[in-house]
């Protein structure tokens, strides 16, 4: 059973003549420990498939589970507790917090999900000390390079420690040089038994990945299957807790509601 699987997904925007048909009937399965890149030019639909994948959007037809379960059937706080446990996402600008120090920004998931301060703190620490930014975790995110921003995302993508990693136009911000490393530094977290998607317009970015799949006009019109040959033994998350998971603390709360 692949770790995420679509199945004729659908999703619409608008109604009657001006109806927009962003996803039109996509089916595809993504096994544990795959890198696959999904590529498409502006408007293909690339964004809203990750959108669908995270869980960050629902279909309006189709199937899509994650390892074997029907996300349809999820209410919105079981959802929450699936995205959150199952996807670090990283973005094209960041989306880091312009007022919050580097590690407070990689800290967040970390406090939704409910870990103790000095627990998350330690891995707050751990994480940037491992991508080489031990150096910059009390400065902010306008006091970083492209390419150190992007790195704080990945770190703060990968706190709740995510078996699937999706990244939406990572390098588009980036000068060369950073796109470079950032692309490095995705395929070791595969090598690491990670499973990335990652969304891209560049043909160059995408090749870095083990599998290809094309999308234009809402459906896929190529997938280049993976050598899986080598395959790192893939990363598993427990399955997704019903019950929703509180701010652990009311000054925390106020903080983030600040931020």
């Amino acid at each position: 059973m692949p770790l995420l699987e679509l199945t004729d997904i659908a999703r619409h925007y608008g109604s009657g003549a001006g109806q927009v048909r962003a996803l039109d009937g996509v089916s595809l399965g993504i096994e544990a420990g795959e890198f696959v890149a999904i590529m498409g030019q502006s408007g293909s639909g690339k964004s809203t498939l990750m959108h669908i994948i995270g869980c960050l959007d629902r279909p309006d037809g189709g199937r899509y589970r994650v390892r074997g379960q029907d996300v349809a059937a999820l209410d919105s706080d079981q959802l929450a507790a699936l995205r959150r446990q199952t996807f670090g996402f990283v973005f094209q600008r960041y989306n880091l917090l312009g007022g919050a120090s580097a590690q407070a920004n990689v800290e967040m998931p970390a406090i939704y999900a409910g870990l103790p301060k000095t627990e998350r703190a330690e891995r707050a620490r751990r994480l940037l000390d491992e991508l080489g930014l031990s150096d910059r975790a009390g400065h902010h995110p306008n006091e970083l390079s492209g390419g150190q921003q992007q790195r704080v995302a990945i770190a703060r993508a990968l706190i709740n420690d995510p078996p699937v990693i999706l990244a939406d136009e990572p390098t588009g911000a980036l000068d060369s040089n950073s796109s470079a490393e950032l692309m490095a530094l995705l395929k070791r977290l595969n090598q690491a038994g990670r499973t990335v998607v990652l969304i891209t317009h560049d043909a160059q970015v995408a090749a870095h990945a083990q599998r290809v799949v094309r999308i234009a006009d809402g459906r896929i019109v190529d997938d280049q299957p993976a050598d899986r040959a080598q395959a790192p033994a893939p990363v598993t998350a427990a399955p997704a807790e019903p019950a929703t998971v509180l701010l652990p603390e009311l000054g925390e709360a106020t903080r983030m509601a600040l931020r």
